[in-house]
């Protein structure tokens, strides 16, 4: 089974903290697929010191028109189950096999999508903000990456729909955090 990862499961660091095994660059096999965009517009409660906001994270949403970059990162039922709980708020999709350009994979993708109305964020939703930090996280991986890859993904970074804000966040959840922050423990 492959997990589809469009956000800040493209940077190594950040995808190893859910993973027992050691991963390497080569377990995140940059891919394309048709029919889905990036988009800014998943909330998480997070908590900025004693300040507790709408965070505002990458999502994906169908678009017929549309190919998007990720990876590809092989993954047990375990590691999945694990990935659930990092993807708290996002439902779990099957993204067909024949929807990935060039190389096919041997099976279908699993990606995680914010389907919920009430955790998708509006433009002009009041404390609501992107965290620099997960911004940073993301754009720090690009480094690992053909330049075609950090061309198509440098996109992701023009005009953000929300204000960004900075300083250290934790995700309010406090599974999530130790699965999305913190790593989990062998």
């Amino acid at each position: 089974m492959y997990l589809f990862g469009y956000g800040s499961l493209i940077n190594l660091l950040s995808a190893q903290k859910s993973f027992k095994r050691v991963l390497t660059q080569k377990d995140l096999v940059p891919t394309k697929i048709k029919g889905y965009e990036r988009v800014w517009n998943a909330i998480e409660s997070i908590q900025f010191e004693n300040e507790v906001v709408n965070g505002i994270f990458l999502n994906i949403k169908e678009n017929e028109n549309s190919v998007l970059n990720g990876v590809m990162i092989e993954i047990s039922e375990e590691e999945l189950e694990i990935l659930k709980l990092r993807e708290k708020n996002y439902s779990c999709i099957v993204i067909e096999s024949k929807s990935v350009v060039g190389n096919k994979p041997n099976s279908d993708l699993i990606a995680f999508m914010t389907t919920n109305e009430k955790k998708l964020a509006k433009v002009g939703d009041i404390n609501s903000f992107i965290p620099s930090k997960y911004i940073e996280v993301v754009k720090s991986a690009l480094k690992d990456y053909e330049d075609d890859f950090k061309k198509e993904f440098e996109k992701t970074f023009e005009n953000y729909p929300f204000p960004l804000k900075d300083g250290f966040y934790t995700f309010t959840d406090p599974i999530q955090n130790r699965v999305a922050r913190e790593g989990i423990k062998n």
